[in-house]
């Protein structure tokens, strides 16, 4: 197999197993299902920071010796981490999420007025968005990604299921039971949050051994992801307060001031960190530009995380508090900032660098990745007009909406569509199941975007026009339908099952010759087993390895893995298939 740029890896392994031990070192192994990612050489080159030659060169010499003596060979399974919290990600957006949202929407429109909806079904629908959609979704990716960026093993598996069962029965418990109006269950409110700060103290203690169990030099994103952590717990706390307060205060409704500057924390806090850090590592590599400006995205990273407090404190108070209304309009210039310059860092909207402009792959990620960044400058953009439009005003509420719509939808929630399209066709070794589908639901999702965030400005600027709550009112749906089909998409694509390519049987083994399968020989010769066990072939006493790499690997091949004599072993399994005749 001649290599070159667009070989694809997955398509290398197969043929040439032993080259396994090269991409090991190179932590690519434990990413793309059963045979490696469909990925070319030098896509994956660049996204490691490998040199693409020094790579090639250590292939060839591997293909040529036959992988070396006493090669380990990882088990080839398809890590599915990140499934079960993906899939109910996807179902909680597509029920309580952006559905209930766009009934709300048209009923808001319908009535030419956003106080026309029961406060609390907003607040619950924010935390299925927020803690369900978005949690889920960035929990879901961290758990698979975190340690391959960080080059060593998820530390604590065992602890993932326990993690999701405690997070899904909270969120389940809090989502259905603060708009119903039975004061004796109301007791469970609190204990909702209790299970939230369980699950994610349990995923916090996860990532964060995992991140710190590393060897691998300290990268510029390492303390992205830990201020997310340490904003995650944060956020979980307050959470936990406000619930407290709606049960000792018998109300259904978090203050306003509270649950907004809360979102926002969590949003800017644990949802932006995550995100920029993933980013950071990655961002360079997917749409083919030079790497981030470091000294642009450590001062984002500072300017955020001292912000940030002061944000969450004086926009609780600002109500009551002239100097703290003052610092709450103030201190959005600062955050503004900080976003704007992290754009500048990552140099997203930057030419390519062409290094990748031969290499063949499907890049109509990069489109959303982009957009979704156009989103963020609009967010920075209405973050910045807010403070001039008369604090609590109607004016300033409308913008204030248009803003949250703005990051969760504009911004976080195209990013989670760009790299799941990217990502997860990566993790399993195939293709997304649907292109014209990933196109569709671009177009519809920022076309539902564009007409909520502008008309509920309208709405704010026109005195409120029925036109512009018409317009408002459809928008949802566009956005329904958008994610219908990516969750459709998505979960079609994690159901592909990918396994290794099962050769066409050569028939009776008569005898074995070096070219012979190692599969076909034990399959149909099960005694040989022992032959295998005896020339240190430990591997083979797994019936997976037996099933996978047996299948590809020939006894030739076997053999100068395992610097093994190929002569005496060719005998000795000949001389027990004989005795099985």
């Amino acid at each position: 197999m001649d290599l070159n740029r667009n070989t694809i890896i997955k398509d290398l392994i197969e043929s040439h197993p032993e080259t396994l031990a090269v991409f090991k070192k190179y932590n690519l192994v434990i990413a793309g299902g059963v045979r490696g990612p469909n990925e070319p050489i030098a896509f994956f080159a660049k996204a490691h920071e490998v040199d693409y030659d020094t790579l090639v060169k250590e292939l060839n010499e591997a293909i040529e010796k036959g992988g070396g003596e006493h090669i380990e060979i990882p088990r080839l399974e398809e890590d599915k981490i990140y499934e079960k919290f993906v899939k109910t990600a996807i179902i909680l957006t597509l029920t309580v999420g952006v559905t209930f949202g766009a009934i709300i929407l048209s009923y808001i429109a319908i009535k030419s007025n956003f106080n026309s909806i029961y406060y609390t079904l907003i607040q619950a629908h924010g935390h299925a968005q927020i803690f369900g959609w978005v949690g889920l979704c960035i929990m879901g990716f961290a758990l698979y990604i975190i340690p391959r960026v960080k080059n060593t093993e998820l530390k604590h598996r065992n602890l993932t299921n326990i993690c999701y069962v405690f997070i899904i029965m909270g969120l389940s418990l809090r989502i259905i039971l603060q708009p119903l109006p039975f004061a004796a269950i109301r007791f469970l409110l609190p204990i909702s949050a209790i299970l939230e700060i369980i699950s994610i103290s349990l995923f916090s203690y996860i990532i964060l051994s995992t991140v710190l169990s590393s060897k691998e030099k300290v990268g510029i994103f390492d303390k992205f992801f830990k201020a997310g952590i340490v904003w995650l717990l944060i956020s979980t706390g307050i959470n936990f307060g406000m619930m407290v307060h709606v049960y000792n205060h018998a109300t259904y409704e978090i203050p306003r001031a509270v649950f907004s500057s809360f979102v926002h924390l969590y949003l800017f806090g644990f949802v932006f960190m995550f995100i920029f850090a993933i980013n950071i590592r990655t961002v360079f590599a997917f749409l083919d530009i030079k790497p981030v400006r470091e000294k642009a995205v450590n001062l984002t990273f500072w300017v955020m995380n001292i912000s940030l407090p002061i944000y969450f404190i004086a926009h609780m108070c600002a109500d009551r508090n002239i100097i703290a209304l003052r610092v709450s309009q103030f201190i959005a210039f600062p955050i503004a900032f900080a976003i704007l310059t992290f754009i500048y860092g990552l140099r997203v909207f930057e030419r390519s660098t062409r290094e990748l402009e031969d290499v063949v792959m499907d890049r109509s990620y990069a489109k959303t990745i982009r957009t979704a960044y156009i989103w963020l400058i609009v967010t920075s953009v209405i973050l910045l007009i807010i403070p001039f439009l008369g604090h609590g005003s109607e004016l300033q509420q409308r913008f204030h909406g248009s803003l949250n719509h703005a990051v969760t939808v504009g911004f976080i929630t195209m990013m989670i569509i760009g790299y799941a399209s990217k990502m997860i066709p990566t993790f399993k070794g195939i293709d997304m199941y649907s292109l014209k589908l990933s196109n569709l639901t671009f177009i519809l999702l920022n076309t539902g975007c564009f007409l909520r965030v502008f008309s509920q400005i309208l709405v704010g600027t026109s005195g409120g026009k029925p036109l512009f709550y018409a317009i408002l009112g459809t928008s949802g749906w566009f956005e329904l339908a958008a994610l219908g089909i990516f969750g459709y998409n998505l979960w079609e694509t994690m159901n592909i099952s990918q396994e290794t390519k099962q050769p066409v049987s050569a028939g009776k083994l008569t005898g074995v010759t070096k070219d012979t399968k190692v599969f076909d020989i034990v399959d149909q010769y099960p005694e040989t087993l022992q032959i295998f066990l005896d020339f240190g072939f430990s591997q083979m006493a797994n019936p997976v390895m037996r099933n996978t790499m047996g299948r590809v690997a020939s006894i030739e091949m076997a053999a100068k893995m395992h610097n093994v004599d190929s002569d005496k072993f060719l005998k000795a399994l000949n001389d027990k298939i004989a005795l099985k005749k």
